[in-house]
């Protein structure tokens, strides 16, 4: 275990220096807080404390979006290979790449307290115990969907390009905003698929969290996982049988 946090803090240190996966934290974050702000001060809603939340919210999952950068951001080191071959498996080395990614998505919430807060936003919470339990729900979901995307995007050296297509729709999916008509149903049905919805729940709408959403989370949790060292099996395999790891 002291091995798998020495290497996820080696990686941390590594992408903390690297520009791209900062801005995308702090970019993302500031630019959701000024827009919701724009919004909310037309109609007179500056009161609204999901504003800073959502902001939060946006800049963790983009944060764990960037998880899908990790992969060709090595492959340009010429490192992947030999990352992937660990005498400690892949599972191993991936989560050691993934994790660290994802923790950038932990600032997002305080550089979203702090610019509400400097522009006159609420930023109050009714139970903060259960804010902060939501917030690390979420980036604990937020890491289980990322070992499904780094697993497909191994497959590819192109995976950047594709990172912006993974946003909207989990976003949208796990409850962030609320959608009009049927559109709302098939949000809702989407939902129970995606991990993220019980702690997007938790930290907008605390008052409402049953013991089904829970369960919902674990049960989500649980196959997702399955998936993803399922679908890292299969990607590894057909990567290692094309020679398509940039190996020297």
């Amino acid at each position: 275990m002291k091995d798998f946090f020495d290497v996820v803090w080696f990686h941390l240190k590594l992408f903390a220096k690297n520009s791209y996966f900062r801005t995308i934290v702090f970019v993302t974050t500031i630019s959701y807080v000024l827009i919701q702000y724009v919004a909310a001060y037309a109609v007179q809603d500056l009161g609204n404390k999901t504003i800073w939340l959502r902001a939060g919210i946006i800049g963790t999952w983009a944060a764990g979006t960037s998880a899908a950068g990790v992969i060709p951001f090595q492959r340009a080191q010429g490192t992947l290979a030999y990352i992937l071959d660990s005498r400690r498996g892949e599972a191993f080395s991936l989560s050691t790449l993934i994790i660290p990614a994802a923790c950038f998505g932990l600032l997002s919430f305080p550089i979203s307290f702090i610019t509400s807060y400097v522009l006159g936003i609420d930023v109050s919470s009714s139970n903060w115990f259960l804010l902060i339990l939501g917030i690390f729900s979420l980036w604990f979901s937020v890491i289980i969907l990322d070992f499904v995307v780094a697993g497909i995007f191994v497959l590819t050296p192109n995976a950047m390009l594709y990172e912006g297509l993974l946003m909207a729709p989990i976003l949208i999916g796990s409850g962030i905003y609320s959608m009009p008509g049927k559109w709302d149903t098939i949000v809702k049905i989407l939902g129970l698929l995606l991990p993220m919805t019980t702690p997007v729940k938790l930290i907008l709408n605390p008052n409402t969290i049953t013991y089904v959403d829970l369960a919902q989370m674990l049960v989500c949790s649980i196959i997702w996982l399955i998936v993803a060292k399922a679908l890292l099996t299969f990607c590894l395999k057909k990567v290692r049988i094309s020679g398509d790891m940039e190996a020297i």
